[in-house]
């Protein structure tokens, strides 16, 4: 056996050492690469998001592959289609099994932590793998007026949670990613003037995430690491803001909502791309095949982007949107982007040069048909060589799903299955708008002007679920509840697979008396989306007036597989533990639950009294202090507060407090 010299050793384990250049991954939601300053001269300065491209390299043609941002996101860190990913709308979880860039980089050694803005990407749906620290502390608790997508906070607060994670992580390899989703309407920018400097809307909100990342860098340069770490910048869409008629995003895929900023710092003396500029057309896909090419560490096969770092020729992006298809009846767009020329697939086909028409005005398709042939062609064959993920169809039933619908009379076969719909969405457009119109109205508690817009809407459109559903929740918001359910049991007729509206009927059913009828319908929805967590609420809660425990136990302790910061699961199975006497679970739920949402009087309340019961009298007072504090008129924590003076021998405190819990019931 030869030897091995300690000359030879050393190179094997230089070539093997694990890689230790820190990643830090920046995704500001929802903006447009041609709304930066280093995109597009004549913009509003954002001086501290271009100082990313000094020094290191501005991508000016990248392309996201789906307009929404949780299917955005997944593609980003999956490097996979959302078609083959089955990730092809907000609130459908990414599979278990999924390789992602954080998994990757765990399993090199790196410590990983995310700070996200938005509920959106919340961890029950599935980017949390891979990460040893996921902050998004969204608990649903005490919100159910507050549509999803309005879920967020602050940038600032975002940036100053990861900069603390980063005060006693940066010593050791570290993968951190940071969300922010300020330019996300609605807009809701600090009412401070200073942060305005003139600006409304989505101008003034960049500005603001402009100065956040700002300071972000700073804090950066502070700990050393701005000249130390690889720094990615990027977005997962842009906007609409009027452009072909589209205000938001999600309905189209022009260039509007898919043309977004790709900036990659360079870590100082490391291995990089030359150039200042790259203007080949690009995807979100390949970010991270780049970032382990940049580091040293190999790219999974599973990933489909390639890196950024390799000279390649000209090469396809592609780009999907089934926005329109699921909620407003059209059919599913589609596009690829190669060279100058962009093909969409619709029922009116589309094709535009993106270097003489980047507003996508001048439709080209009639006069080079030819053209457009290709690029289709070559659309098709992309789709065929990606490999399809087992649950890449996650609108398809399960065997037990569909036996469950079947029960209730509204399944006969895989509404996964539905025909593709032939309306081309710019046919629809000025409805769609008039709809999102109406749910703004709605919002604003203009019931009546929305009902009024949407059934004209209706009328137009009967088989459109969707509207069916706004007008059931608003004839719920105005108490109407056997009106709103007529609307539930019609979207449910049109598309039995659709567990909000299942989840709808089951609160309706619930709110008219029809407990087992509401039991159905809830257990239809978590059917067909476990991670459905409002319906598991749901049961728990009828379970527990039914008192059948353990059936509110399982559903409790799904909820926290799903979500463990869930403060309604840890505050009701702190509740039955204490009602078996498992004092100490009780705590320990109790605490969790106010770790969740530390400003619920009737957690402290709760946590005080299972303190009493424990004989720990110091801790039930603070408790029902702390309880009071939040909630002034609360009687029972007046009561229990006495109830610890009385023990503690202070009498007048006693009867001060026994007659506050009287006064307080009054």
């Amino acid at each position: 056996m030869p030897r091995v010299t300690c000359f030879a050793l050393a190179l094997f384990l230089c070539s093997t050492a694990r890689p230790s250049t820190p990643v830090i991954l920046i995704s500001v939601d929802t903006l447009r690469a041609d709304h930066l300053s280093c995109y597009q001269a004549g913009r509003h300065p954002t001086p501290h998001i271009d100082a990313l491209a000094k020094g290191g390299t501005l991508f000016s043609q990248v392309s996201t592959p789906f307009p929404l941002t949780l299917p955005a996101h997944v593609a980003l860190f999956t490097s996979t289609y959302p078609f083959a990913n089955g990730v092809l709308d907000n609130g459908i979880p990414l599979q278990p099994a999924a390789i992602t860039l954080a998994t990757v980089l765990k399993k090199a050694g790196y410590r990983t932590a995310a700070f996200v803005g938005s509920f959106v990407l919340d961890r029950r749906f599935g980017l949390s793998r891979g990460f040893d620290v996921y902050d998004s502390p969204f608990d649903l608790h005490g919100k159910t007026t507050v549509g999803v997508g309005e879920r967020k906070r602050p940038g600032s607060q975002v940036a100053e949670a990861a900069t603390r994670w980063l005060e006693s992580n940066s010593d050791t390899p570290f993968f951190l990613f940071l969300h922010i989703y300020d330019l996300h309407a609605p807009y809701d920018l600090p009412p401070d003037p200073s942060q305005r400097h003139g600006e409304t809307g989505y101008s003034a909100e960049l500005n603001y995430v402009d100065r956040v990342i700002g300071d972000f860098l700073a804090s950066l340069d502070r700990h050393g690491l701005l000249q130390k770490a690889l720094i990615v910048f990027t977005s997962d869409h842009g906007e609409g803001l009027g452009e072909h008629g589209e205000s938001s995003h999600g309905y189209f895929i022009y260039q509007s909502t898919l043309h977004v900023p790709l900036l990659i710092h360079w870590p100082k003396g490391s291995k990089r791309i030359p150039q200042d500029r790259v203007d080949e057309p690009a995807g979100l896909l390949d970010v991270a095949p780049t970032i382990l090419d940049a580091i040293g560490i190999a790219r999974p096969v599973e990933m489909r982007g390639r890196s950024l770092m390799e000279v390649h020729g000209s090469q396809g992006v592609y780009s999907e949107s089934t926005y329109a298809r699921n909620h407003f009846g059209c059919a599913t767009l589609r596009s690829l982007r190669s060279g100058a020329y962009k093909y969409i697939d619709a029922p009116k086909p589309e094709l535009y040069d993106i270097s003489t028409d980047p507003g996508e005005l001048r439709n080209l398709y009639e006069q080079q048909r030819p053209k457009a042939g290709a690029l289709r062609e070559q659309m098709t064959a992309l789709r065929a060589s990606s490999p399809v993920s087992r649950s890449g169809n996650p609108g398809a039933p399960t065997p037990e799903t569909i036996k469950i619908l079947r029960s209730l009379g509204y399944l006969s076969g895989s509404s996964g299955n539905r025909i593709e719909p032939h309306v081309d969405p710019k046919d629809r457009i000025g409805d769609f708008e008039r709809y999102i119109g109406a749910l703004g109205m709605a919002s604003a508690g203009k019931l009546d002007e929305a009902d009024s817009v949407i059934e004209n809407l209706r009328d137009k459109m009967p088989g459109l679920v969707d509207l069916r559903t706004s007008l059931g929740m608003n004839e719920q918001k105005l108490g109407e509840h056997a009106q709103a359910a007529s609307e539930f049991k019609r979207a449910i007729e049109l598309d039995p697979a659709n567990a909000p509206a299942h989840f709808e009927l089951g609160s309706c059913y619930f709110r008219l008396g029809q407990r087992n009828d509401a039991i159905q319908q809830f257990k239809a929805a978590l059917a067909l989306e476990p991670w459905y967590t409002r319906a598991d609420e749901a049961l728990a809660d009828l379970y527990i007036q039914n008192k059948d425990f353990a059936e509110a136990k399982a559903h409790l302790t799904h909820l926290l597989s799903v979500d463990p910061n869930s403060y309604t699961a840890h505050f009701n199975l702190g509740i039955l533990a204490a009602m078996g006497q498992n004092w100490a679970e009780a705590q320990q739920q109790m605490l969790a639950a106010l770790h969740a949402d530390p400003n619920s009087a009737e957690a402290h309340n709760t946590l005080g009294g299972i303190y009493l019961q424990r004989g720990e009298l110091a801790p039930a007072q603070h408790q029902f202090e702390e309880a009071i504090r939040l909630q002034a008129k609360l009687a029972s924590a007046h009561y229990n507060l006495a109830l610890v003076f009385q023990k503690q021998g202070k009498k007048e405190d006693a009867v001060r407090e026994f007659r506050a819990a009287q006064e307080a019931e009054r």
